[in-house]
């Protein structure tokens, strides 16, 4: 009972067993339904439907006749099984046939060119062959279904032909991300607490010079470690599984309850790595989720994966550094100032809010509590800024690192000190609708460095006890007690009453505006006005300038930094700062 094998494996260890007869009920686990509707020697013919996939879809694998004389039937199948073109469709399989002459090199005089080949012959370079004869074909529904699907041709050791696995998810497995990014499952390890000592110990220089440092230190370390671990869960399993098949003594048991902590530990590692990735923040308990946070992970990376951005003249960009450029030049012009013009008419409504006792404990100096706590309340695996190093480092290692964090943050809240590099950000692009193509139907996050969000968060914390004193009473965001969703009950009256008027003969009229990009267009000019008006001090007024104006920004597209680029207007999402300003 509960062997966790497969129905034909189950079955060869009955057979070896001496038993002919027998009834084997497989372990359920698969979320992907396969119907079969019809096959042949050339093909089998599926339908697949998929958890997490709106549509069902259909699914050939094809095998093209090799001899010459049998060609058009295998091209009268083919054309047979197209003849049902009512749902996504894929044709997978050695189709026994290039579609163009550079699709093969040597043999008969037809050509050659490129790398791409899926089937190579002879062991001599005189007599070596190698042709395209395998591929995937998709309709256009299929192709919607799945804009970043992908085939991979993988490495073959004995066929002549080589695998294609098919990848719906469209993520390429065998690249990897350049950027450093922390790994929250890294902490797991005793080794990791002394790494960071060494490093920051012996590094000298500013707080950024000194992080910059422990990148390249825990790069290295992170190398030496990934050896180690590299297949150690499936060789303890292994290893356990031999050991409850043996006699129990004394020696086996604590090898046991050694092999088994070891295990639960690279499961736990496992988890967390998943975890991190997942962003399911609202999951703090239960079982081990391994499986969930990895389904998690990979639909969400697959949601805002970006396949193509559609050009101003109508074309396609498909390339990650063409769909940056693009994305670079679209937030570059909507981050341009228009100008502010006059803005009496639109200021004279503002009241002056803010006492000059107000103004006298905002300007108050920041002591180190502040900064602890503006840490302390910071999410410890949310997505780093551009530096990759989240709040969990700061908060784990805070007795190596505080000293210089509270120094440097201090000397920036209380003596002016230069923000620097500290306000680099990278903005990535969260799809609001279901694959889309048009920039107006992304939200741009900005990815903050956690030394920034530390500053700006003691800030923000300031600003929060004031807050309500200058925002009206019926504005309902952002203030402590206040309910953004107010703002739908408050609609659905007054649109109740309109439906409700029977008679008069005054109407009514309503108006839905649509503010589109309103945080990246706020005008700073405007800021400043507003903020004067309401009777903030001109040093509160400038060191809150300093942030927003001070920021550079870098397009990520899927993983892939873009260049650097300025703004002159706009709020950040994802800035402690920006709901409060906004």
């Amino acid at each position: 009972m509960e062997t966790k094998i497969d129905k034909q494996r189950m079955e060869k260890v009955r057979r070896s067993c001496g038993f002919m007869n027998g009834i084997e009920i497989e372990a359920e686990g698969s979320h992907i339904k396969v119907t079969l509707r019809s096959f042949s020697k050339n093909n089998i013919d599926v339908m697949v439907k998929e958890e997490n996939i709106n549509a069902e879809w259909r699914f050939t694998g094809f095998y093209g006749s090799p001899y010459v004389n049998c060609k058009n039937d295998s091209w009268t199948l083919l054309r047979r099984l197209g003849e049902d073109q009512s749902h996504p469709w894929l044709v997978k399989g050695d189709f026994n046939e290039i579609m163009y002459t550079y699709e093969k090199v040597r043999g008969l005089p037809r050509g050659y060119s490129g790398v791409w080949f899926t089937w190579e012959r002879g062991n001599f370079v005189e007599t070596n062959i190698k042709e395209r004869l395998d591929r995937g074909v998709a309709n256009e529904k299929w192709k919607s279904l799945f804009p970043i699907g992908s085939i991979h041709h993988l490495p073959q050791s004995l066929s002549d032909h080589c695998p294609l696995l098919l990848n719906t998810v469209g993520e390429n497995i065998y690249a990897g991300n350049s950027q450093f990014k922390l790994e929250a499952w890294w902490i797991t390890k005793k080794s990791l607490e002394e790494e960071i000592k060494s490093s920051w110990e012996s590094t000298t220089g500013t707080i950024l010079e000194k992080l910059e440092k422990l990148q390249e230190h825990l790069n290295k370390w992170a190398r030496s470690i990934k050896r180690e671990t590299e297949g150690l869960k499936r060789k303890l399993t292994k290893e356990l599984e031999m050991l409850i098949a043996k006699e129990r003594d004394d020696d086996t048991i604590a090898k046991i309850i050694e092999t088994r902590v070891n295990l639960n530990m690279e499961i736990d590692r496992d988890e967390i790595f998943w975890e991190q990735r997942a962003r399911a923040n609202w999951l703090k308990v239960g079982d081990k989720n391994s499986t969930f946070f990895h389904k998690f992970a990979s639909s969400w990376r697959k949601r805002n994966t970006i396949s193509r951005l559609q050009l101003e003249d109508g074309g396609k960009a498909t390339e990650d550094s063409k769909m940056a450029e693009v994305a670079t030049l679209y937030f570059q012009k909507l981050f341009m100032s228009n100008g502010i013009g006059d803005l009496s008419h639109l200021l004279q409504g503002i009241e002056e809010s803010i006492s000059q006792d107000t103004n006298a404990a905002l300007l108050s100096d920041y002591t180190e509590e502040e900064v602890f706590f503006a840490l302390k309340g910071m999410g410890p695996t949310k997505a780093p800024g551009p530096d990759g190093f989240s709040a969990l480092f700061f908060q784990r290692y805070w007795h190596i690192v505080g000293t210089e964090v509270i120094n440097f943050c201090l000397g920036i809240l209380n003596n002016d000190q230069s923000l620097g590099q500290l306000n680099s950000t990278d903005i990535i692009l969260i799809p609001k609708t279901q694959n889309p193509a048009s920039l107006l139907n992304f939200r741009p996050i900005s990815l903050c460095t956690v030394l920034y969000k530390i500053v700006a968060k003691a800030i923000a914390n300031r600003f929060q006890a004031v807050i309500g004193g200058c925002i009206d009473a019926v504005q309902s965001a952002f203030v402590p007690g206040r309910l953004i969703s107010d703002n739908v009950l408050l609609a659905y009256e007054i649109l109740n009453t309109f439906r409700q008027k029977r008679t008069g003969k005054k109407g009514y009229m309503a108006v839905k505006p649509d503010m589109s990009k309103a945080y990246d267009k706020v005008e700073w000019g405007f800021l400043k006005e507003v903020m004067m008006r309401m009777g903030f001090a001109k040093k509160w007024m400038e060191l809150i300038l300093k942030f927003i104006t001070t920021a550079s920004y870098v397009i990520n597209i899927n993983g892939k930094r873009g260049r650097v680029f300025q703004a002159t207007r706009g709020l950040r999402q994802d800035d402690p700062l920006s709901p409060f300003l906004f």
